[in-house]
C-alpha cells in the first residue's frame, strides 16, 4: 500500500497550512527522513521530513494554498508497487480479508458456512446493543478511509460507506467527510426549533467590499497566515476586551495662519449678493487634506481589508462623518489626494 503524506498539525491553534515551497518533484525517489516541503503555519515555517521511503506521486498539495491539517498532499509509492490502473487491478484481484470485527467462518458438517449476523445476543446474555451514533458500517468490501477521515466520520455518526471518496482509487479523505457534515448541516437545522435571536451582522464578502472602490484603482495583495491571524485576534479583542480612548489637544497657530492667508487670496466672483470669495477653507477642509496626503506617503495604511487579500488603493479617500438634523452621514471625498 501506498504511504499517505498529509499535512501535519505542528502548532496548537493550526487548522490549516500552507505549502510555501516543494523540495521535490513528483516522480522523484526520496529516502525516509528526505525534506519533501516546507510548509508555512501561522507563526512559523517548518520542514516535513518523507514518512517513508520510495516514488513520489499524486501530489496534490499545491503551493500557496490554504490545505486543512491531515489532508493528504502526496502519497509515496514503493519501488516496484503497481500504480494507477495497475493498482486497482491487482486490488480487484485480491483476496479480501475480513473486517475488523467479523469471526471467521468455519464450514459446518455439511460443508455450509453459517451466515454471520450482527444483531444476534452476546452469549453473556446481556441485552443485543443498538448500533450507536459513533459506530460506522462497512460495506462488503469495506470503506477505504483515511484514518482522520474515519476519525471525524466516527464523531460525527457518519456511515463512511454511503460517502463517495474523492481520494486517490475511491479513499474517502477529510474533505469528504468535511463535505457530508456541510450537507447534512440545513436539515438538521430546519428540523431544530427556531429560536429568537438577535442575528449577528454578516460581514461583507469580498466582491461587496470591491465594488466600493472604482476598478483598477487599487491592487490586491494576498494575506499570508501570520496576517490573517493578526487580523482574527485583533477582532476578538475588540469584541471581547473593553476599550478607552484618549484625545489631546493641539495648537493649529500655524495651520490657522496659513488658513488666513489662503481665504485672502481666494478669486473674487460676482453673484446676485455682490462679490464674494470664489472659495472659503475651514479647518475641517485642511484636516482632510492632511489625511489624503499621510496616506498617500504611508501606502500600507491607505488600505482596506478582505478575507483573501489586502486592497491597497492608488488614491486617498477619506470619510467625513456630517452631523444632519435627527441623523449622521458620512459622505466620501475621492481623490482627496488631488
Amino acid at each position: 500500500m501506498p504511504v499517505e503524506v498529509i499535512l501535519p498539525k505542528v502548532d496548537m491553534d493550526m487548522t490549516t497550512g500552507q505549502i510555501s515551497r516543494w523540495f521535490v518533484s513528483e516522480g522523484s525517489v526520496v529516502k525516509q527522513g528526505d525534506v519533501l516541503f516546507e510548509i508555512e503555519t501561522d507563526k512559523a515555517a517548518m520542514e516535513i521530513d518523507a514518512p517513508a521511503s520510495g516514488i513520489l506521486l499524486d501530489v496534490t498539495g499545491k503551493e500557496g494554498v490554504d490545505i486543512p491539517v491531515g489532508a493528504p498532499v502526496a502519497w509515496i509509492y514503493a519501488d516496484g508497487e503497481a500504480y494507477g490502473a495497475d493498482a486497482v487491478a491487482k486490488q480487484d484481484e485480491a483476496p479480501i480479508s475480513p473486517l475488523v470485527g467479523e469471526m471467521s467462518a468455519k464450514p459446518t458438517e455439511g460443508g455450509a458456512v453459517p451466515p454471520a449476523s450482527h444483531s444476534a445476543a452476546p452469549a453473556s446474555g446481556l441485552p443485543a446493543i443498538s448500533p450507536t451514533r459513533g459506530e460506522i458500517s462497512q460495506s462488503p468490501l469495506g470503506a477505504r478511509a483515511t484514518p482522520l477521515a474515519r476519525r471525524l466520520a466516527r464523531e460525527a455518526g457518519i456511515v463512511l460507506s454511503n460517502i463517495a471518496g474523492t481520494g486517490p482509487y475511491g479513499r474517502v479523505v477529510k474533505a469528504d467527510i468535511d463535505a457530508a457534515i456541510a450537507n447534512a448541516t440545513p436539515r438538521v437545522a430546519a428540523e431544530a426549533p427556531a429560536v429568537a435571536s438577535a442575528a449577528a451582522p454578516k460581514p461583507m464578502s469580498d466582491d461587496q467590499v470591491l465594488k466600493l472602490f472604482a476598478e483598477g484603482s487599487y491592487e490586491l495583495v494576498p494575506h499570508d497566515n501570520m496576517r490573517k491571524t493578526i487580523a482574527r485576534r485583533l477582532v476578538e479583542a475588540k469584541s471581547t476586551i473593553p476599550h478607552f480612548y484618549l484625545t489631546l489637544d493641539c495648537e493649529l497657530d500655524a495651520l490657522l495662519a496659513l488658513r488666513t492667508q489662503l481665504n485672502a487670496a481666494a478669486p473674487v466672483k460676482k453673484t446676485e449678493k455682490g462679490e464674494v470669495p470664489a472659495y472659503k477653507l475651514s479647518v475641517n477642509d485642511m484636516v482632510i487634506k492632511a489625511f489624503a496626503v499621510a496616506l498617500m506617503a504611508v501606502p500600507d495604511a491607505n488600505a482596506s481589508w478582505t478575507d483573501s487579500a489586502m486592497v491597497k488603493h492608488k488614491h486617498a479617500d477619506v470619510g467625513v462623518a456630517v452631523s444632519i438634523p435627527g441623523g449622521l452621514i458620512t459622505p466620501i471625498i475621492r481623490h482627496a489626494d488631488e
